[in-house]
């Protein structure tokens, strides 16, 4: 008996002994987290930047995804995965985090050229949206909306986007450079804003897609406002 629980002792100090080397010298044996989580290692943005215009990365190197963008599998239609460049052959560019990221520094430094345009309906903006950014609903800037009513939608690219209105000929030279965003890529909401845009003679190359949405923006514990 003596022997047997000898041989039991001996394992389970190799067996910890194999565990503190796999999981290192620097693990919390006291609650189970790592030491990145114990020391708050620095989240930047990229190498050496933690924050631009007001936006940074939760500090938190344990937070977990806002459980409101944990779904996986949301019924398509209509929740379908968006391709990369869903507009062509029309040029419009697909644009990453970092983007949207300069594009919102540039509106926040005065740059009145460029907007960052999230087209959810008002009771997702309210869950959350990304600094700097203009509530233009995809239900008034859609092709129903264009068909319902052209000039409500005339109306939003000469108050918000930029446009001249020259006695009914529409003048694009002072157009902004538009960034779209919805909920994700699974999201069809700024795509139909932007197909509309196209519809009206929307410069392309003034006209920015990010695909990723608030998902993407909230998986990488971005700021919210």
């Amino acid at each position: 008996m003596k022997t047997k629980l000898l041989v039991v002792a001996i394992a389970s100090v190799f067996t910890l002994g194999a565990q503190a080397d796999y999981l290192g010298a620097d693990h919390n044996w006291n609650n189970g987290s790592s030491a990145a989580k114990k020391s708050g290692k620095p989240v930047g943005i990229v190498k050496g930047v933690l924050e631009v215009a007001g936006i940074s990365r939760n500090a938190d190197n344990g937070n977990m995804v806002d459980p409101a963008f944990a779904k996986t599998s949301r019924p398509c239609p209509p929740f379908c995965i968006q391709p990369t460049e869903p507009f062509a052959p029309a040029a419009v560019e697909t644009v990453t985090e970092l983007d949207v990221i300069h594009a919102a520094r540039d509106v926040a430094n005065g740059d009145t050229s460029v907007l960052v345009v999230d087209a959810r309906t008002p009771g997702w903006v309210k869950k959350g949206t990304i600094p700097h950014a203009v509530n233009v609903p995809f239900t008034k800037l859609n092709s129903k909306a264009l068909a319902k009513d052209p000039m409500a939608v005339v109306d939003i690219l000469t108050g918000t986007f930029g446009v001249k209105d020259m006695d009914g000929v529409l003048d694009y030279d002072g157009a902004k450079t538009l960034y779209l965003f919805c909920n994700g890529s699974w999201c069809g909401q700024s795509p139909a804003s932007i197909r509309a845009l196209l519809t009206m003679g929307y410069p392309q190359s003034k006209i920015k897609y990010y695909r990723g949405g608030m998902n993407d923006w909230k998986l990488l514990g971005l700021t919210v406002k």
